[in-house]
């Protein structure tokens, strides 16, 4: 096999391997009433707030409105907060409350119980390695989804 055969079973393997990790991240979220889009916007927020709808749907590669809805239910059930935009008075600014950030707490220690398993199986520079080949295929592919609510025309 060559090296461009070798890439290409990587990707053809993210599809399932991206498939079963959402499982298992719902399956670690059972009795939370959270899913896997919540979690994944209350991570996001934890790593980068306050953020406006925008700037959390430009950074997971979804539409606003899907980003808007999940937004919704989360400020609902008080794992998020609202806050005024000093340079948009339209959009505001969201971040983690205190309840939030340790629902994410006890969400991720679940989760790297499950992570600590499958990372003994690999060496520090084969993990190092794999985020450069999943980096690079990321900024190469990035014209493709830069923004999903204005996707780069294909040529």
């Amino acid at each position: 096999m060559n090296k461009s055969e070798d890439l290409y079973e990587i990707i053809r393997l993210i599809r399932p391997a991206h498939r079963r990790l959402a499982r298992a991240v719902a399956a670690k979220l059972e009795g939370t009433g959270l899913t896997v889009g919540m979690r994944a916007v209350m991570e996001v927020l934890a790593e980068a707030a306050p953020m406006t709808v925008p700037d959390i749907a430009r950074s997971l590669f979804l539409t606003r409105q899907q980003i808007q809805m999940i937004v919704n239910e989360l400020e609902a059930k008080g794992q998020i907060e609202r806050r005024l935009n000093p340079a948009h008075k339209r959009s505001p600014l969201f971040k983690l409350t205190k309840q939030g950030l340790h629902e994410l707490g006890g969400v991720r220690a679940r989760e790297m119980e499950e992570t600590e398993h499958i990372a003994d199986q690999f060496s520090s520079e084969e993990l190092s390695a794999a985020q450069r080949v999943l980096c690079a295929m990321l900024d190469h592919f990035s014209a493709f989804e830069d923004d999903p609510d204005h996707p780069a025309p294909l040529e």
